[in-house]
């Protein structure tokens, strides 16, 4: 069983979740018995620690519901096993915020090239270290650095 630490009403007046990461699975398992579906999941930089959030979406209701968690060590639970839509998001968020979906089946790079240093949406992405993709003959994809940043 899972606990809610708060419920709130955003502005839209969609029903907003706020639980521990531990919940998460537990919780998103009895939402997917109720007829939910996933939407999306998005990272959220707050500088200090990551939001986490899933919005679900219940199409015979027309009920729409965010959870939302926060995580400091940039880990939450993998939910790909719960819902197959869960796969390209979490390996998204992984790419472009470094959030671990711990138990992702194949958590990697889905937007960058494998070399690709660092996590562009992170707040502490260094914006003036050029980094450069080049394809060689063969279509692979390679990272090369701007050496005067001293890469």
């Amino acid at each position: 069983m899972y606990k809610i630490i708060s419920e709130e009403t955003d502005k839209s007046g969609m029903k907003v979740l706020n639980i521990d990461k531990t919940d998460l699975i537990d919780l998103m398992e009895d939402y997917k018995n109720r007829r939910y579906y996933l939407s999306s999941i998005t990272g959220v930089d707050m500088k200090d620690h990551i939001d986490v959030i899933y919005h679900i979406h219940n199409f015979d209701k027309n009920d729409y519901i965010c959870v939302k968690i926060s995580t400091n060590d940039e880990k939450v639970p993998s939910i790909a096993n719960i819902w197959k839509a869960a796969v390209v998001d979490e390996r998204e968020q992984y790419d472009l915020m470094g959030i671990i979906f711990e138990g992702h089946e194949n958590l990697r790079r889905i937007l960058l090239p494998d070399e690709w240093v660092g996590h562009p949406l992170r707040k502490d992405y260094d914006l003036n270290k050029v980094q450069y993709i080049s394809m060689d003959r063969d279509g692979n994809e390679h990272v090369s650095f701007d050496d005067k940043e001293g890469w």
